[in-house]
């Protein structure tokens, strides 16, 4: 399954939880989220994910 972690904006100046763990069973919002060590950050500003962020943590579990 897929992982992606990242950074909501909004939500952070809110206050609020801003950590985003999303898979295709869900979104889960985190003040704190411990990240597996095979994870990889990765930088895409010509094509963001679809809610707009530039830059987030991504595994993936079948690659273990």
């Amino acid at each position: 399954m897929k992982h992606i972690v990242h950074i909501h904006q909004q939500r952070l100046r809110k206050g609020l939880p801003a950590i985003i763990h999303r898979t295709y069973k869900g979104v889960e919002y985190h003040d704190t989220f411990d990240v597996p060590k095979k994870a990889k950050v990765v930088q895409s500003l010509d094509k963001p994910l679809s809610c707009g962020a530039r830059c987030w943590i991504e595994w993936n579990d079948k690659d273990e």
